[in-house]
């Protein structure tokens, strides 16, 4: 009876430190999905471009921060970027470079936690941030929708579909996307069920609402995000009646793609199409 009590106990302890185990998992599961870099509220950008830096008060006291180029020379719109899981503005601002000298503002965004941003990191945030940062545009730049693009790179592909599925922007970009985090978390942890999740990021759901064309761009030597993945979600749009594009470039990686003919010629294509529809229907009125 006494070792009966004792393999209880004993079981007992096991269990509770399981779960506690599990508990801690569950609520710092953010910690295993995004990287930020945290920068002093004092921290001054550098970049080869003119900026604006912009803060947007929350309701809950906290602020986040996005960074503003303006266009070399006449702006042809406005591309609101949401980067991927790790570093901040201060490195991604470099995005700038693709943009800028073809005549397009920019406006990218940290997301809470990350750069100067604070406040706690949750899916529900990032997407009420999105929407904020959209409205921004068009109520402190004067932007229309049909100005704005929207420019989604790994885990902001999710963020730019969410904010797709309310806006109409003249046009979605996606570069290196997933069909949900349920699917990518099975590449990295296998052994996490996907009822686990805090973070759903579920692309696959949200592509075919969204009422804009997309371009999705992958390369087909991704090590983080399957070139699989990306496929699929331009097979589902597609099956939808969407108006997508999907640029496949080989040899990319999952941080390269900018480095490729392709990719460039790819992505002014896009925008010079936006741009010249855009003007179509200047003369039409």
């Amino acid at each position: 009876m006494k070792f009966l009590k004792t393999m209880l106990y004993l079981l007992s302890v096991i269990l509770l430190i399981f779960l506690g185990l599990v508990g801690l998992l569950y609520y710092n599961q953010d910690k295993l999905i995004f990287f930020p870099e945290v920068l002093p509220e004092d921290y001054t950008y550098s970049f080869p471009y003119r900026f604006e830096e912009v803060r947007l008060d929350l309701e809950d006291g906290e602020k986040i921060y996005g960074l503003f180029f303006p266009a070399k020379g006449p702006s042809k719109g406005t591309v609101l970027y949401f980067h991927g899981n790790a570093g901040s503005l201060r490195s991604w601002g470099g995005v700038a470079e693709d943009l800028v000298p073809r005549g397009w503002d920019l406006l990218m965004t940290d997301y809470r936690g990350y750069g100067k941003s604070r406040a706690r990191l949750t899916e529900k945030g990032m997407y009420e941030d999105a929407e904020k940062w959209y409205s921004y545009l068009q109520d402190h730049k004067a932007k229309k929708e049909n100005d704005i693009l929207i420019y989604g790179r790994s885990i902001g592909t999710g963020v730019a579909l969410e904010l797709g599925t309310k806006t109409s922007p003249a046009h979605i970009l996606l570069e290196t996307p997933y069909t949900s985090m349920a699917d990518l978390a099975k590449e990295f942890y296998p052994f996490v069920p996907s009822w686990f999740l805090s973070f759903t990021l579920d692309s696959k759901k949200k592509i075919g609402n969204t009422k804009s064309p997309i371009t999705i761009f992958h390369g087909d030597q991704d090590e983080i995000v399957p070139f699989e993945q990306g496929k699929a979600l331009f097979e589902v749009a597609n099956q939808e009646g969407k108006e997508v594009r999907f640029i496949r470039i080989e040899g990319g990686n999952h941080n390269n793609l900018s480095f490729y003919p392709k990719y460039q010629k790819a992505l002014s294509d896009v925008l010079d199409s936006v741009h010249a529809n855009r003007g179509k229907a200047k003369v039409q009125r």
